[in-house]
């Protein structure tokens, strides 16, 4: 039978849970506030934007090569999951819900297994005298996940960056239980809908081995889960070929990530960048700046190759930091990760900054695009400044989160001290 903690822990969750849906779907019955924020460039980008996917779908549904037009950038089982319910804006609505709502859960699940790990492998140190804290709970990893404003307003705005954030969480989840089909599956379909995801099957590959000593077993995992991840996202291709009859959907999708051809303003570092670019110079630092969102993959993964939880959220914070098209879609993937890590907060010296820096940016950002765009009193200097602020906290979030990791690891290592 449960306990009366259980019991008590299950009510606080379901509550949890019922007042994110209410929340929720009470927002989207003000049709206004969806529609401004999905007409907000930091919440939707040519390659997540919910007007485009429905315009992708219009043009599916009449006949019409939806990859022809140079405006929709975006996977074909994305056509296939909304041409059916394109029509209801309430079973649209229902699903951009439930699907944070799953988020939120899977967050809660990997804690539950990180706690279990944890007490497993005896890892809560001692140090001199005193017993390290534990982390956050899941219900609370899943609260902050769920109660964030930057979650709240990407699932309003309708960004389809849900979907990719959804099988990325999915991917970490099965990597924590040890299941490597869906492991990989989840992570190439992470890869097909996004492409920068792919660099994450190096962490959850190290969950999927994390109890496995024998040399020669570990190399028989790594071929399982290369040529599971293969074959998924091959499988994803040919479905995708199958549903629009066409490989155009390539260069459409893929071609528009790497080449960064819709130079949309948006809080990252590209579209300005190439907008002033000499053409000639243009491919050697494209290139220069697509190697440097996937540089980082390996290195990290060796380093943290004990902690693969805080490594996936050091590279979903890079991904978003300094990819072609970010938005704060990636902002709620990463910072739904980093309590996963709460441990390590006592070790961090620049929070204060970095929250500032996140809300100074958040406020900023719309007024100077209004600024610019509606009244012609900004430029987009003033946009762009504020993207490099946002740029800023995302990357000293990064610099710090890394200390205190290591500087919890060195003091976990470090002999206590003796009178």
């Amino acid at each position: 039978m449960a306990g009366p903690d259980s019991r008590d822990h299950s009510a606080k969750a379901t509550v949890v849970f019922a007042s994110a849906l209410v929340l929720r779907l009470a927002l989207f019955h003000f049709p206004a506030l969806s529609n401004i924020l999905a007409g907000q460039v930091e919440i939707s980008t040519p390659i997540t934007s919910f007007k485009r996917l429905s315009e992708g779908v219009f043009l599916f549904k009449n006949g019409v090569p939806p990859y022809d037009g140079g405006v929709f950038h975006q996977s074909p089982l994305l056509l296939g999951l909304f041409y059916p319910i394109i029509a209801s804006p309430f079973l649209v609505k229902l699903l951009y819900t439930l699907s944070d709502l799953a988020i939120g859960y899977m967050l809660l699940q990997i804690t539950g297994i990180k706690d279990q790990d944890t007490a497993k492998e005896k890892k809560i140190r001692q140090y001199g005298d005193k017993i390290e804290d534990p982390g956050m709970d899941g219900l609370t990893v899943a609260t902050l996940y769920l109660f964030n404003p930057f979650t709240i307003a990407s699932c309003l705005g309708k960004s389809t960056i849900l979907y990719s954030n959804l099988a990325v969480v999915a991917g970490i989840w099965m990597g924590m239980r040890r299941n490597k089909s869906l492991a990989m599956f989840n992570i190439a379909l992470a890869t097909y809908l996004s492409l920068y995801p792919a660099m994450l099957a190096i962490p959850v590959f190290l969950m999927l081995t994390r109890d496995v000593n024998d040399y020669s077993q570990v190399k028989r995992t790594v071929v399982q889960c290369a040529s599971l991840f293969a074959a998924s996202l091959v499988s994803l291709f040919l479905l995708s070929f199958v549903l629009v009859d066409t490989w155009d959907f390539f260069g459409s999708v893929y071609g528009t990530i790497l080449a960064v051809s819709d130079l949309t303003p948006n809080l990252g570092l590209f579209w300005y960048f190439f907008i002033e670019m000499f053409d000639q110079f243009r491919p050697f630092f494209l290139m220069v700046f697509q190697i440097h969102v996937v540089i980082f993959a390996i290195p990290i993964s060796i380093k943290l190759r004990h902690h693969p939880l805080f490594a996936s959220f050091l590279l979903c914070t890079i991904m978003g930091a300094f990819k072609g098209y970010p938005s704060i879609g990636d902002a709620s993937l990463y910072l739904g990760l980093l309590p996963l890590s709460s441990e390590i907060f006592k070790y961090m010296r620049y929070t204060f900054l970095i929250v500032n820096l996140f809300l100074y940016s958040s406020l900023l950002a719309p007024i100077f695009w209004y600024l610019w765009i509606y009244v012609g009193s900004g430029n987009a200097n003033f946009f762009y400044a504020i993207g490099l602020v946002y740029g800023i906290g995302e990357i000293i979030l990064m610099i710090d989160s890394t200390f205190a990791a290591m500087r919890r690891d060195f003091e976990a290592l470090s002999p206590p001290e003796t009178s």
